[in-house]
């Protein structure tokens, strides 16, 4: 009944709508019910969500403390994925949180643990400029082709798609504009003036010219494109994110550059944190309960420091 969700005793249930007014004859034919989900601490996982308890058991979906459809799908998938690999003794298969909200997911998972249930976020990722649905394709798809999961077809087509996105950039950023053909367009769309040749790809970047309108406008003063891809919406909505905002996504490129170094700095699982002596007390607790597999996963566990990671570096060098 509306309004009257209840797990209460069948018995409860029945006193309490006959508390009602015009219900005091009623009769309840479903009492209404809860469902209790059993819970695995995320952080006695590995980020192939394989118990660090158990060899050869993996978890996934709601026990691992999250909440929704797709975090459990995304999760179901990772963990079929390594439990197939695992059997036949290959490299286990990760996903980085640079490469995929997957990667996000699992790794706030297992670094920050839960103490409600937990939902992905594009706020959860900080390089969410190059996690974008557009690009998905060329991010995954390779990596799904290694695993017999996405057909030679499909990434022939990826590569002939790829290359038509090349080509449209390095013709925008080569083809130039000149004032007396520009000036009036521009203006009549809001665009300040040029004063000298400018390429098609330095006007794309102005917030008020939209790659559609300057395709036609370059197809209106004969200057031709000479790509079949006029009709590629994907192909023409990547060329004008990536040049738009270039300088945004060269930024993130070199923040994922260092991330990738720190991840690659790997720390040996039987690790006693308790003989370090500068770490925190609460850098050794997290530190030993969690047991990272490299730096970066290091840093990135709520309660260890900056100071905790430089001391862990130094000694790992040492």
């Amino acid at each position: 009944m509306n309004g009257f969700s209840t797990s209460l005793p069948a018995a409860i249930q029945q006193k309490a709508i006959r508390t009602i007014p015009g219900l005091k004859g009623g009769e309840v034919l479903r009492p209404g019910y809860a469902v209790e989900y059993d819970f695995f601490p995320p952080h006695q996982l590995e980020h192939t969500l394989e118990t660090k308890l158990l060899k050869g058991l993996f978890m996934a979906g709601q026990i691992n403390g999250t909440s929704g459809y797709e975090e459990a799908a995304a999760q179901g998938i990772m963990a079929g994925i390594n439990a197939v690999l695992s059997i036949r003794g290959e490299k286990p298969f990760v996903l980085q949180r640079s490469e995929a909200y997957i990667g996000v997911l699992i790794d706030d998972l297992i670094n920050k643990g839960t103490l409600e249930p937990y939902r992905i976020f594009t706020s959860r990722a900080e390089y969410r400029l190059q996690l974008r649905q557009d690009n998905a394709d060329t991010r995954l798809m390779r990596r799904g082709r290694e695993l017999g999961l996405v057909s030679e077809d499909a990434v022939r087509e990826l590569d002939r798609k790829e290359a038509l996105i090349s080509a449209t950039k390095t013709w925008l950023g080569q083809t130039k504009a000149r004032p007396e053909n520009a000036n009036e367009w521009l203006n009549r769309i809001g665009s300040a003036s040029i004063q000298e040749p400018a390429s098609l790809a330095q006007l794309l970047r102005r917030s008020e010219v939209e790659l559609s309108d300057l395709m036609s406008f370059a197809a209106g003063k004969g200057i031709d494109y000479p790509y079949a891809a006029l009709s590629e919406q994907g192909v023409l909505d990547r060329v004008q994110i990536e040049i738009k905002y270039e300088g945004y996504l060269k930024r993130q490129e070199e923040q994922i550059a260092q991330f990738r170094k720190h991840e690659s700095m790997e720390i040996p699982h039987q690790l006693d944190y308790s003989t370090i002596r500068s770490l925190s007390s609460e850098g050794k607790e997290k530190l030993s309960t969690i047991r990272p597999r490299s730096i970066g996963q290091a840093t990135r566990i709520s309660g260890v420091t900056p100071a905790d990671i430089t001391v862990l570096m130094v000694f790992l060098r040492n």
